[in-house]
């Protein structure tokens, strides 16, 4: 049957319906596009111009720096606004060597392509500077020592500084316990080969150092902590605990599994390297006496982690700290002094018997 005209006619206006509204979509999407397109343009053209206020900053590169870590440093110090835009235009620039070392005045009014130029011009500034190395697991107390043995300012001045600093601008320090004995800052300055300025004070050297613990910080870390039904500063205590009582690559997950298992099943932790810690000293062995003192630090009378760490721990102990080895130890005691090794165990008996073996003292309790 031949279609009428009346058919011929609706077909042909929903098909032109049909056409008109698919137009109107795609003209719309090209729309919106465009404009996004154009929105991206400009928030990328002003990063790339943007600046900062008048104000000079002295930038230390140390030697072999890569240029991601340059990128990063720079945005730390607050002389760019974006250091994937900048590392996009070093790659444009082929600014592919690496920069060379040495201390920079850069102005945070600098566009990325002035501090580039800069950069690879190799302007460096010609002023002496000092290199210090702080140590993994080193306590405030410690470097305090060092820098007054480096004739800087006195140890109760870097104590000081410590604990009644202005750090507020750093904000991984916002959910840190401020508690009643406990130093806010132990734990955070990070552990570095670092060329500080000649005649510092203790704000430029901490300043530094908690740059640095923001710097290898990673994104992963609170997630990872959160799964862990931890926070960050207890991953940390964990990791300076663990720093103190091994000194081996090897063993760190091992001790951190230790801890983990003890603290799942509410076992006291019973470490040394706490009851060191307020107390002071650096013996080899403790007495039962030591470990019955009064101390929120104290894991032998007290449940649970310490009220903080005992000391700046290194990359290798937070990550240890966050990622255990799977097992079932709940107890190491000491079996080479020389080498530092550990006899892991899963029970008192084992572990007691390991103690009488290598000469160590029973200082946990079952």
């Amino acid at each position: 049957m031949r279609p009428n005209k009346t058919s011929n006619v609706i077909t042909y206006i929903l098909g032109m319906g049909f056409n008109l509204a698919l137009m109107a979509v795609v003209g719309y999407a090209i729309y919106h596009f465009a404009l996004r397109g154009f929105a991206f343009g400009g928030d990328f053209a002003y990063d790339m111009l943007a600046t900062g206020p008048d104000e000079e900053v002295t930038f230390i590169l140390e030697v072999d720096t890569p240029r991601a870590d340059v990128a990063r440093r720079l945005y730390y110090y607050e002389i760019i606004p974006n250091p994937w835009l900048f590392r996009l235009e070093m790659f444009l620039k082929n600014s592919t060597r690496i920069f060379s070392a040495g201390t920079y005045t850069l102005n945070r009014n600098m566009t990325n392509t002035e501090v580039n130029a800069t950069l690879r011009r190799g302007e460096v500034v010609h002023a002496e500077h000092l290199r210090i190395t702080i140590r993994e697991g080193w306590r405030i107390r410690d470097m305090a020592q060092y820098f007054e043995y480096r004739e800087f300012f006195t140890a109760e001045e870097f104590i000081e500084y410590t604990r009644y600093g202005d750090f507020s601008n750093f904000r991984f320090l916002d959910n840190v316990p401020n508690l009643p004995g406990r130093n806010r800052l132990e734990g955070y300055l990070f552990p570095e080969t670092y060329f500080i300025p000649l005649n510092p004070t203790p704000r430029q050297i901490i300043s530094r150092m908690l740059n640095q613990f923001e710097y290898v910080m990673e994104s992963g870390w609170l997630q990872r902590a959160y799964d862990l039904d931890f926070t960050l500063d207890e991953i940390i205590t964990m990791a300076s605990i663990i720093e103190a009582e091994t000194r081996l690559a090897d063993e760190r997950a091992t001790v951190s599994q230790v801890i983990h298992n003890r603290l799942r099943i509410g076992m006291d932790l019973q470490m040394c390297s706490t009851v060191s810690y307020f107390m002071d000293i650096r013996r080899d062995r403790l007495t039962n006496a030591d470990t019955r003192m009064p101390s929120p630090y104290n894991t032998y009378v007290n449940p649970g982690l310490p009220v903080g760490p005992i000391g700046n721990p290194g990359l290798a102990s937070i990550e240890a700290a966050l990622w255990p080895t799977s097992g079932p130890y709940l107890f190491f005691v000491l079996q080479d002094v020389a080498s530092g090794q550990h006899f892991f165990s899963t029970n008192f008996g084992d572990h007691s018997a390991a103690a009488s073996r290598y000469n160590q003292p029973i200082l946990q309790t079952e």
